[in-house]
């Protein structure tokens, strides 16, 4: 399921690519409007990096090949396995609510002042990537469990697999960075509802530091 949900999210920011592309390629002005193509721009990012490339290769490859490498049957945790694939399907339903809407052209990295306008899309699509951060945080400790209590015994951590490694490493950065960002994503939320001055330099925030914490 990880692996079909992920594979639908990338055929969708490949058309919306190809529109991009499309409009790009034909001289002078086409068939999408200024505005239009900045809100296909911002979802083309944003559905390639928090709903395909996050998710792909640390989550849904290595599910499966996981287990497989350390000949266990499962992951340490199937259950949470399983929640942070629901979690990851909310995030991907809050990313095409703003698709529907409409109008989210703040870029996909969310950046201030860009994404200072109160709106549904853009808080929609704010809460998607906090909710993906949870499904990321879920996976990485799954994966953090895993290799650490259901290796072989003859496999040390030197006759370890690269690939094994590798998720290791990237369980490791999804455990210490991603709390960072969903919290960055509360705050930007609360900033845009609340009228809390956190990031927007117009109410006394620090567009600076949003950078700082998305960046982490």
């Amino acid at each position: 399921m990880y692996l079909a949900g992920i594979l639908l999210t990338f055929l969708l920011g490949g058309l919306i690519a190809l529109v991009i592309r499309l409009e790009l390629f034909t001289p002078g002005k086409a068939f999408l409007s200024e505005d239009r193509y900045n809100e296909l721009f911002t979802l083309h990012g944003a559905i390639m990096t928090f709903l395909f490339l996050i998710p792909s290769i640390p989550a849904a490859l290595g599910n499966f090949l996981l287990p497989v490498m350390l000949g266990a049957k499962d992951v340490a945790f199937p259950r949470m396995n399983l929640a942070s694939f629901y979690l990851w399907v909310g995030g991907a339903i809050f990313f095409l609510l703003a698709l529907a809407l409409g109008g989210l052209d703040t870029g996909w990295t969310f950046y201030t002042p860009y994404s200072t306008t109160t709106s549904s899309t853009v808080i929609a699509a704010t809460l998607g990537v906090f909710i993906l951060g949870f499904s990321s945080i879920f996976t990485g400790l799954n994966f953090v469990v895993t290799i650490n209590k259901m290796r072989p015994p003859g496999m040390t951590w030197f006759k370890m697999p690269l690939f094994l490694w590798s998720l290791y490493a990237t369980s490791i950065i999804q455990l210490l960075a991603t709390p960072v960002l969903g919290i960055t994503m509360v705050l930007l939320t609360a900033e845009k509802m609340l009228g809390i001055g956190v990031f927007d330099p117009e109410l006394g925030g620090d567009p600076v530091l949003y950078q700082h914490f998305f960046w982490f």
